[in-house]
């Protein structure tokens, strides 16, 4: 019988005796609790050298020690892929994998290329376990099977399936040093995601992902708000295994620190499954959706010079008066959304994405120009997008009625009645205008760089297509794009059609039957 045997194992042997699995009885009596897929060293099953390594852990660990940790020497192939991931310029990218060996005082690495995913271990030939002794919350140790991996990191090797450093395991290693990309947003939500997850499957044996690490969630403007959402990311059983609030200060020249951490609770239930395609996600409240926020209600923050990816996707959240932002973050919206659950009985009843607007992007071109909406919490119903899409065209309607009664000095019963009476012919004459004048302001917008002219631009494209708008000279820019534009591709009857349609758009003729205005001419004349 082994010496300085745990309490817990005791009881658990005693379970096992009446029938129970042994790892099983022993995860229900151990006061830490254990992360899925991790499983208690039975050490009667052991051979004496083997032994004899798990109880020279469990004393180090007992008397309060550090385990030591060697690193062999490294496989030149190692090191000449390292060498050739930097003279590329990949460095950032390169992870250090090691495989772990117990000894009697620590554990010796043995760095390789590759990590867990290239391991060639199955659910059928599964990898070795490498014990790992853990004091426990009453001062208990434990020991634990480990799969063999580690990676470096911020300079200390750690566990890969658990996030433990080796040196000192039980306790997911702290997240890295970020700064705050503006100054306003001085808390940080970060996760642990974890690699043992997923119903207790392991990484590189069961299947093959991302490696498991610290990930930031988004940032925010208060600590309530951070702490809401890290709460909301450990009240379920799943693959976040930590979440930490940290404070940065109000400038980057302060260092963080982490001020909340929370972990899934013991009992903690597991995560609800997605809804499937064409299930509802999210519940809708009684009350009705609000209508969105203008653009200038939902600006970007000023980030911070140097700052190449900013966290700019928001979401924001309906207060019962207005909207606000909760979180920025980098397009993880929709996941926030998801555990927080929004919809009725979540924190909040309605909440919307707002991401950056790259309106050339199916040209290639990511130049951002404003900020658009993405997306909508809980997501809409079929019969709900309906009624905004003829919301939509309603409004577009309504807009053209009036822009027509402001430049024809009309009422708007008049100028709807010119409308009808038009019919077809006179809204393509309308709608000829009203695209060369947007061919004029796409024109001056691509010859700008990304910036807050370019930006403006395009804010007067929107209020041109969607309220007809007019910009500032509109006529005459319109003239312009005309002139640049090859004759070989249009007749100058052409052109000259797409001058009367944009005097029309922009002046309409007081009496369009006798301008000939198309629409109107009388039969004779070609009407």
């Amino acid at each position: 019988m082994p010496k300085k045997q745990s309490t817990a194992a005791k009881k658990a042997r005693a379970a096992a005796r009446t029938g129970a699995k042994y790892t099983t009885a022993l995860r229900h009596t151990a006061p830490f609790p254990l992360p899925p897929g991790l499983h208690l060293i039975d050490e009667e099953t052991l051979p004496d050298g083997k032994r004899l390594v798990v109880e020279s852990l469990r004393a180090v660990v007992a008397e309060g020690r550090p385990l030591t940790v060697r690193t062999a020497e490294p496989d030149p192939d190692v090191v000449e892929a390292r060498m050739r991931a930097e003279e590329k310029g990949i460095a950032p990218q390169w992870k250090r994998w090691a495989s772990v060996e117990a000894a009697v005082d620590g554990y010796v690495l043995r760095e390789t290329q590759y990590g867990p995913n290239r391991s060639g271990y199955t659910q059928a030939n599964r990898g070795p376990r490498v014990p790992v002794p853990i004091r426990t919350a009453d001062g208990t140790v434990v020991v634990v099977g480990m799969p063999e991996w580690a990676w470096l990191h911020e300079g200390r090797w750690i566990w890969v399936h658990t996030g433990w450093p080796i040196d000192a395991p039980g306790r997911i290693v702290d997240p890295p040093q970020e700064f705050s990309p503006a100054p306003g947003l001085r808390w940080q939500v970060a996760v642990w995601v974890d690699g043992l997850g997923h119903e207790g499957e392991v990484m590189g044996e069961d299947y093959s992902g991302g490696a498991p690490g610290w990930q930031t969630v988004g940032w925010c403007t208060s600590r309530d708000d951070a702490r809401l959402i890290a709460r909301a990311y450990t009240a379920h059983r799943g693959h976040y295994a930590r979440a930490d609030v940290i404070e940065h200060g109000t400038d980057n020249g302060i260092v963080s620190y982490t001020t909340d951490t929370y972990l899934p609770a013991p009992d903690a239930p597991p995560r609800p499954r997605p809804p499937a395609l064409g299930e509802p996600r999210g519940t809708l409240a009684d009350s009705p959706r609000p209508a969105s926020p203008d653009r200038s209600e939902v600006p970007e923050p000023a980030w911070y010079e140097g700052v190449t990816h900013p966290p700019n996707s928001s979401l924001i959240v309906w207060m019962g008066t207005g909207w606000r932002t909760l979180v920025w973050t980098d397009w993880q919206s929709a996941n926030i959304a998801a555990v927080l659950g929004i919809g009725a009985g979540g924190p909040y009843e309605w909440a919307e994405e707002w991401g950056p607007r790259h309106p050339d992007r199916d040209l290639h071109d990511w130049t951002q120009e404003g900020r658009e909406l993405t997306q909508r919490f809980p997501e809409t119903t079929y019969q709900e997008r309906s009624k905004l899409i003829d919301a939509a065209r309603r409004a577009r309607e309504d807009a053209l009625v009036d822009a027509l009664a402001d430049r024809g000095r009309l009422t708007r019963t008049q100028a709807a009645a010119r409308l009808a009476q038009g019919g077809e012919d006179y809204r393509r004459l309308l709608d000829v205008g009203q695209a060369t004048i947007s061919r004029a302001l796409h024109t001056a917008r691509r010859a700008l760089p990304e910036g807050p002219e370019r930006t403006a631009i395009r804010h007067a494209l929107d209020d041109l297509m969607n309220r007809h708008l007019l910009p500032a000279d509109a006529e005459r820019i319109a003239g312009e794009q005309l002139d640049r534009e090859i004759e070989s591709t249009r007749s100058p009857e052409a052109t000259a059609w797409c001058r009367r349609a944009v005097a029309e758009y922009v002046s309409p003729a007081p009496d369009p039957a006798a301008d000939g205005i198309d629409g109107f001419r009388s039969p004779r004349t070609g009407g």
